[in-house]
């Protein structure tokens, strides 16, 4: 499996990033628009880690180019297209959202990409639905933890600090060399992240 992290164009943007496996491939959280020169093999899925507006921007580009399926959490499907609930009316006062199809899915299941497995896990807490997507020892985090000991907000709608730190633990008990690839900023390991948060 190879992982790219694409170059934001947005100020507001989540990192994206593009997954290959075999001959198919994968976007998540796509706040970077779609280019045919970003891609390689058949675009299978577009993996949403969670609803917010800055991991979403792009999704109508890779819908529209590729027709590749969106996944997304089961808890949060509604929340696509409700802009008070993906924060565009609370960041740029605006209805926008994502209206078109989505795929929910629930705590352990799993998608087969090229020659991978991947399993989602539910870490509730930043949005009731923020999920990781767990890769043969990668995991696409989202904005549940980032690099330095850091974490996500809750005080946004359906966040829950307590069920948060729930979550965090949680993120823990993967094995410590597991890679995780976040929202913001750099990425860590499991290792690291448990003596950031420790120190």
């Amino acid at each position: 499996m190879k992982i790219k992290l694409l170059t934001p164009v947005h100020s507001f943007s989540s990192n994206c990033y593009f997954i290959t496996s075999g001959d198919e491939a994968a976007v998540v959280d796509p706040s970077v628009p779609y280019d045919e020169s970003l891609v390689t093999g058949s675009v299978k899925y577009i993996l949403l880690t969670h609803s917010h507006f800055d991991h979403i921007l792009e999704i109508d580009s890779w819908v529209n180019a590729t027709g590749a399926e969106v996944i997304i959490s089961e808890k949060e499907i509604d929340f696509l297209s409700d802009p008070n609930k993906n924060c565009f009316a609370f960041f740029d006062g605006s209805t926008r959202g994502y209206f078109g199809k989505a795929r929910g899915l629930s705590d352990g299941e799993e998608l087969r990409l090229g020659e991978e497995t991947f399993r989602v896990m539910h870490l509730p807490g930043h949005t009731q639905g923020s999920v990781a997507y767990l890769f043969d020892g990668n995991a696409f985090v989202g904005d549940t933890v980032f690099a330095g000991g850091g974490f996500g907000r809750w005080d946004l709608p359906s966040g829950d600090m307590r069920v948060l730190f729930n979550s965090i633990q949680r993120v823990k008990q993967l094995p410590d060399d597991t890679a995780l690839f976040c929202g913001h900023g750099e990425p860590t390991t499991v290792g690291q992240y448990k003596i950031d948060t420790n120190r």
